[in-house]
């Protein structure tokens, strides 16, 4: 009896040591595995060392491919949003947007131990000296961090675009680096040894030949799935396929012409065509002189009824498609216009009504930079087939941008393909810059929005000069745009989630292998 006692509590301490251990282990959460495997992209850019440091931010987009990969941001674009908060949980802005203050998310760790405070939000604002820092900086009155978790920054005027200024394609300002960390190693050896908060750590960079990062472990926003991610620049577009169906790496970038025609018949290999935050557009510089034919919107209108743009992005822009707005895809600030349909007869019949039975000529016609003359000269067919004849000029990019800013395509038509990260800043390109010109009662709108510090009544503002151009064709709308890529058999769904305004695999720690 005595032995039965002693074998039942050693079994009641064993139940008991086991329920607690499910307790402790139910009150966790759940356990995620630690990062595995190894991701191998080929891919036609190549990265600039100044990309490594958030304080020489520049425009084009692959320069933020580092900053997701190593670095974080008080707000970014997102799966779910184009101004999704991350390093920032929160912010208010003031009715007179003046003054901005930001929550800071705490528990926030630098991949060298350093948790994340408010001072290296400061810090990382001064020492910014990238795209637009001038713009910035100089309206600042001050700025400063009233407790570890809480920025606060007033401007001298008001300055309601700011946040604007923090997305893709404006600056990198709010990208957030480790104070300590910089005044300890300097300037220099910064930029060599990165450390962020994002959610891969730095291991090596050779330039113009392979970026390689490791899992942080520790990344707020969630562990990510694999452990290493090399990235190789392969400027051939035939090697970057032939490397994917060796099995050499598990994604290929930029599939074009007959190598996507080669990939969509390759067994185990998928083709994806991520969109880029492009809109191709066609620019009507002669409407603003009374006696060209473009001045009269009938015939503009006809211009855009005369384009199959479903078949112009089938042949150049494979899994592309028609758009009808300025505003980027997933700009919540813009008005989303359906694009003009394909209507050849309609086309002649509005030429007809504006006095040009027979058609006329539209003067000379710019289609943009090399690479896309076909795309541009496919729309002068479409223009010739109801009669509006134009004198294709083809020049490279160089010559193209040094025509613009001597003005002297003020007065031609001309394709373009604005890649600001909002409606607002592309229509600041347009009618700031003096290089496209305006209507009187739309330069009026636009003046006052600039001056205006309601978000709201801006909003309201912003519709109405959207909703004139499209009323007045001010410019013709055609495609977006896609960089397609070749998907090798490991990797798990689509990696492309924050389209269209990042195009290449992001977030980083969401991919999966399978």
């Amino acid at each position: 009896m005595k032995k039965l006692k002693t074998i039942k509590k050693r079994w009641l301490r064993v139940f008991s040591t086991l329920a607690v251990t499910g307790i402790l282990l139910l009150s966790a959460g759940p356990v995620h595995a630690a990062p595995q495997g190894i991701l191998k992209q080929a891919i036609h850019w190549s990265f600039s060392a100044d990309w490594l440091d958030p304080s020489m931010g520049s425009f084009p987009i692959p320069a933020y491919h580092p900053l997701y990969l190593f670095h974080d941001a008080l707000l970014k674009p997102m799966p779910g949003g184009l101004f999704t908060p991350s390093l920032a949980e929160s912010w208010t802005i003031s009715e007179d947007s003046k003054t901005y203050e930001f929550k800071i998310r705490k528990g926030v760790k630098f991949q060298n131990g350093d948790g994340l405070t408010a001072e290296d939000v400061v810090f990382t604002i001064k020492r910014y000296k990238g795209a637009n820092a001038k713009t910035i900086q100089t309206r600042i009155e001050t700025i400063e961090a009233p407790n570890p978790y809480l920025v606060r920054i007033r401007f001298k005027e008001s300055f309601p675009d700011f946040l604007e200024y923090m997305l893709p394609g404006a600056t990198t300002i709010a990208w957030i680096v480790p104070k300590n960390y910089v005044e300890k190693v300097g300037e220099a050896e910064f930029k060599k040894r990165p450390v962020g908060a994002g959610p891969y750590k730095y291991v090596a960079h050779v330039p113009g030949v392979k970026l390689t990062a490791e899992a942080f472990e520790g990344y707020w926003r969630k562990m990510p799935n694999i452990k290493h991610l090399e990235f190789y620049h392969i400027p051939e577009s035939a090697t970057r396929l032939a490397m994917v169906k060796r099995g050499e790496a598990d994604i290929a970038t930029l599939m074009q012409g007959v190598y996507y025609e080669d990939l969509k018949k390759t067994p185990n290999l998928r083709a994806l065509s991520p969109l880029s935050p492009v809109n191709w557009m066609a620019y009507l510089g002669a409407q603003w002189d009374p006696k060209s034919p473009w001045a009269d919107p009938r015939v503009r209108k006809a211009a855009s009824l005369a384009i199959d743009r479903q078949t112009l992005a089938d042949i150049h822009m494979p899994g592309a498609g028609p758009v009808g707005t300025l505003a980027m895809g997933g700009d919540p600030t813009g008005l989303h216009f359906p694009a003009d349909p394909y209507n050849p007869a309609g086309a002649k019949k509005l030429l007809a009504e504006a006095g040009y039975p027979n058609g006329f000529n539209g003067g000379k016609f710019y289609p943009y930079e090399s690479g896309y003359w076909p795309f541009g000269e496919q729309v002068a067919t479409y223009w010739k087939a109801v009669g509006i004849n134009v004198e294709t000029v083809l020049l490279d990019k160089p010559a193209l941008l040094a025509q613009r800013a001597a003005g002297k395509m003020k007065d031609a038509v001309f394709i373009d393909n604005p890649t600001a990260p909002t409606v607002a800043m592309r229509l600041s390109t347009l009618f700031s810059g003096g290089s496209y010109g305006n209507y009187p009662d739309m330069a009026d709108l636009w003046n006052k929005y600039q001056k205006e510090p309601s978000q709201k009544v801006r909003k309201s503002l912003s519709e109405k000069i959207q909703s004139l151009a499209h009323e007045r064709t001010m410019w013709i709308t055609l495609t977006n745009t896609t960089s397609p890529a070749a998907i090798g058999p490991r990797v798990k769904g689509n990696p492309y989630k924050i389209q269209p305004l990042i195009w290449f695999t992001c977030p980083f720690e969401d991919i999966e292998l399978n």
